[in-house]
């Protein structure tokens, strides 16, 4: 008898067991995936080395494409089905809009068990564009700033603060400096924001008369920029072609690092009146034929070893909190890649509110940039 109930409980809790185990299965994404995923990132951001190890771990093969701004991207995304299981785009303003019209899916909290805590200024940002965090995992930052050879521009402009706006900003300076090079960014998004931050206006005003504003200072520095360009820059600044330029702080390092083995000293500065930042994020786009396998290679990315591993290749931070004691000590040390909080405070996600009016102000404002950049 005793044998009998100890049979019946056994089968009762293997009932339970497996039942418990179709429940949570049957809440998954089904796992006739392969063992494929399709990973679509801008170029340089994420090390052969991690993409392996990925491989190694998991036995899922990544088919990586990269692109280089995010213009492509949004194309790709908007015109059909990707095809793509994991893509990176760029907060501002592409993900707010992008998340707008549909393009990306909920994330599932049960498939990212690695997502610990993440950086609190970066999430904060963030709610501006995706509230609660539903749609992406904030992943790569930086600000956006000014990268200079400062050999160059320190024996030209010997009384000038090179901490400020005004050093790429200020007409008087941009003519001393033209015979040399200057290169500005290639979209109007990452130069008319940082322009009104610079005359002392909301960078991410909606007003017409601001935009006029900023507008007029352009035409000033018009004559004096050599090139627009969002991926040249650092090659630019390497080989001598420019030695003033808009950057990001990412590349402006890559940059310095690449310099100093010629020896040039190539330095970036984040503008002490406050600038610009940037929020990469890792998303899965609508119609991903690897749902699961996506997850997967997001969570694996988020692990804190893996971020730090990530940001030691190539001097970005990324929102991961855990990972930041895990990054060699002279990264971890460098203010302009990790800026002070005070610093942190003057920055802005350059974002228009989300509105007809802002609609109009932005097809304006990309009007006038392009009769800009072609003026001669």
């Amino acid at each position: 008898m005793l044998n009998r109930k100890n049979l019946i409980v056994k089968i009762l809790g293997a009932v339970i067991i497996i039942t418990a185990g179709w429940i949570v299965m049957s809440r998954l994404p089904k796992s006739d995936e392969g063992n494929i995923v399709n990973v679509y990132c801008f170029y340089g951001m994420i090390p052969h080395t991690v993409l392996k190890q990925f491989e190694q771990e998991t036995g899922i093969k990544v088919r990586f494409d990269v692109y280089d701004n995010n213009e492509i991207l949004e194309a790709k995304l908007l015109a059909t089905n990707s095809g793509y299981d994991v893509v990176m785009p760029t907060s501002p303003p592409y993900i707010g809009r992008q998340i707008g019209i549909g393009i990306y899916q909920p994330l599932k909290a049960e498939l990212l068990p690695n997502l610990g805590p993440l950086d609190p200024t970066i999430v904060e940002k963030m709610q501006m564009v995706d509230p609660g965090l539903i749609y992406t995992v904030p992943y790569f930052w930086g600000t956006v700033g000014i990268a200079f050879d400062y050999d160059r521009v320190s024996a030209l402009l010997p009384d000038v603060d090179l901490n400020s706006h005004a050093l790429l900003f200020d007409p008087e300076n941009l003519k001393r400096l033209a015979p040399h090079g200057i290169s500005f960014f290639e979209e109007a998004i990452d130069v008319f924001p940082a322009i009104l931050h610079y005359l002392g206006k909301n960078p991410n005003s909606d007003d017409l008369q601001d935009l006029e504003i900023a507008r007029k200072h352009l035409e000033k520095l018009r004559p004096y920029i050599r090139r627009f360009t969002s991926s040249r820059f650092i090659n630019d600044l390497i080989m001598g072609d420019v030695c003033l330029t808009q950057a990001w702080s990412g590349e402006a390092q890559q940059a310095a690092q690449e310099a100093k083995e010629v020896g040039r000293d190539i330095r970036f500065v984040t503008p002490k009146e406050g600038a610009g930042m940037f929020i990469d994020c890792l998303a899965i786009p609508k119609g991903a034929r690897h749902p699961r396998n996506a997850h997967a290679f997001i969570n694996f990315l988020i692990r804190p070893d893996i971020a730090a591993q990530v940001t030691n290749n190539t001097f970005i931070p990324t929102a991961i909190l855990k990972s930041i004691s895990l990054v060699d000590d002279q990264i971890r040390n460098n203010k302009s890649i990790y800026p002070p909080l005070e610093v942190m405070k003057t920055l802005e996600l350059y974002q228009l509110p989300q509105s007809e009016k802002s609609s109009a102000y932005e097809r304006e404002r990309n009007r006038l940039w392009a009769k800009i950049r072609l003026a001669r």
